[in-house]
């Protein structure tokens, strides 16, 4: 996630539908990326990239990028402002199909809670969701314990050090509406904090583009 400074807004749009995202299509284990805009007060961009495995970008293919990045790149990381980036393993979802809109939960499981937490995610809340008929898909994405923790040469670039996520729970909604309403009533906040869940922040986006891995 992130916002942009609106005087390159335009072309940091062009950069990244043209050139940043299919320069990491073409990378080996990289499937697929969605681009979103923010819907209300949070990061203007959200971009999600889908890989075969988290241990995708340790390697070298995608570190090179990194560390050499194309011109435009280097022109657009300074405008870059409140960045939230994370490499994340998805545990758990349930649904299936491609929602335009989402509601972003960002939290973090409260120690020793943890699989009472997921228990609660599968078992409690997402049947909730499914009978309330608004959602596509709910996916529950942990941040991974080794990859992306470090600083990458890109936070350099931005000037100032990206923030990270914990758990994300990611509601991919057919009625966004409906979704933020029933994640807004107070027996629902309450069932995530007596399952061990604290949540951090919830934002919703539109699905703005879609990309595909070019055929190896």
């Amino acid at each position: 996630m992130n916002d942009i400074d609106s005087v390159v807004e335009s072309e940091f749009n062009e950069w990244y539908q043209t050139e940043h995202v299919r320069q990491r299509m073409q990378i080996p284990g990289f499937l697929s990326a969605r681009r979103y805009r923010a819907l209300g007060e949070s990061q203007a961009y959200m971009a999600i990239y889908s890989c075969t495995e988290v241990g995708v970008l340790e390697q070298p293919q995608y570190k090179d990028i990194l560390v050499e990045p194309t011109p435009l790149t280097k022109k657009m990381m300074p405008h870059f402002r409140n960045m939230v980036r994370s490499a994340c393993d998805e545990t758990w979802s349930a649904g299936t199909g491609l929602g335009g809109e989402a509601v972003v939960l960002r939290c973090a499981a409260k120690p020793g809670q943890e699989q009472f937490a997921r228990d609660f995610i599968a078992q409690t809340l997402y049947p909730q969701f499914a009978r309330a008929n608004c959602l596509v898909r709910l996916a529950l994405w942990e941040a991974s314990g080794s990859v992306g923790a470090a600083p990458s040469p890109e936070e350099a670039r931005r000037g100032k050090p990206d923030e990270r996520v914990n758990w994300v729970l990611f509601f991919e909604a057919y009625d966004l509406k409906a979704c933020e309403t029933l994640l807004q009533q107070p027996a629902i906040q309450q069932a995530l904090e007596q399952h061990g869940l604290m949540v951090q922040a919830q934002s919703s986006y539109r699905l703005l583009s879609t990309f595909e891995a070019e055929v190896q």
